[in-house]
């Protein structure tokens, strides 16, 4: 996945390919907490080097604190749920078996329960999973486990909920390879991530208040997007008008 470009000679890292659609045309557009900014002249994805290791992320990111923050707001999160939820299943998904990557504190997984589904729910953020299986614990079951290792399993769903969490990632290509692997064919995908080519964004792209590596690596364009899923066998069929800069898609893994 990773190839050297002419910017990598002013970076101390040779620079990676997109993320996206995996062009190497990348250009130097800015700096951010030490990271570089680099724009795919291709698909216009915008994304963060060098990348910080495994060790670092997960230093971050496995009990990163804001629970509270997210249990504070938990009644609007589960209206946004349902009716996010509503959307996947008026798109006819094959069964009612549904998850959550990403889960949090299991708001999505409970509106999914509420709504009769098979509902389970999965985050890297142990303390997010004991305040979901304390909170909700008829709501579905929780998992504090990497996606990757979730899929080795064989189990499959017919709905995943992926709302916020790609643009965290270190390979997203590996990422959802794992995600396609667990969604059955027909199944339906659901799709959030900031849209680093949307109008609204800053011209200066580091002052865009969504750009803090490490926490975000990636700002994907919609186009970048559908390259990356369509690498997987997962088809974007529609994105929702966004008047702030984020993707909203529903994407279907093709028939085998």
């Amino acid at each position: 996945m990773w190839e050297k470009t002419d910017i990598s000679k002013e970076l101390n890292d040779p620079a990676p390919c997109c993320r996206g659609c995996l062009g190497g045309d990348l250009s130097l557009i800015g700096h951010k907490d030490g990271f570089d900014l680099l724009r795919c002249a291709d698909c216009k994805t915008v994304i963060a080097g060098p990348l910080p290791s495994e060790e670092e992320l997960a230093r971050y990111y496995y009990s990163h604190g804001k629970t509270s923050d997210y249990l504070r707001k938990r009644d609007a999160k589960i209206r946004r749920g349902l009716h996010r939820v509503k959307k996947i299943l008026r798109a006819r998904p094959p069964g009612r078996k549904f998850l959550d990557i990403g889960c949090n504190i299991g708001f999505t997984v409970e509106a999914a329960h509420q709504l009769g589904l098979e509902a389970y729910g999965i985050d890297i953020d142990t303390d997010a999973i004991e305040q979901a299986r304390l909170h909700y614990p008829a709501a579905g079951r929780f998992e504090a486990v990497p996606v990757e290792d979730y899929a080795t399993r064989g189990d499959t769903f017919d709905m995943i909920y992926m709302s916020e969490v790609v643009e965290h990632v270190r390979d997203p290509d590996t990422f959802i390879a794992a995600v396609a692997k667990l969604l059955r064919p027909g199944g339906v995908l659901y799709i959030t991530a900031p849209d680093g080519a949307h109008f609204a964004v800053p011209r200066d792209f580091a002052s865009w208040g969504m750009v803090c590596p490490p926490q975000h690596l990636t700002f994907f364009s919609r186009t970048g997007m559908k390259k990356l899923l369509a690498r997987h066998g997962l088809d974007i069929r529609s994105f929702s008008i966004a008047f702030k800069p984020g993707i909203k898609a529903l994407a279907r893994k093709t028939e085998a």
